[in-house]
């Protein structure tokens, strides 16, 4: 899926956004199943600054 997504850098940044926090998403129960807190934190955080449309660094003031 990855090498689909790497290779067609012509698609629409909305459907590549949109994959992005669906894989996003996959992984957050895995962390959790590997007890990795800090790591499903950040990536849970990563997921709502990319649902609110903001750069991590605006992330705040958001």
């Amino acid at each position: 899926m990855c090498d689909a997504v790497d290779n067609d850098r012509t698609s629409d940044p909305a459907v590549r956004r949109a994959l992005a926090i669906v894989l996003m998403r996959e992984v957050l129960p895995l962390l959790d199943d590997l007890r990795e807190d800090i790591a499903a934190n950040h990536l849970q955080m990563a997921i709502d600054t990319v649902l609110r449309g903001c750069s991590p660094q605006a992330a705040g003031s958001c």
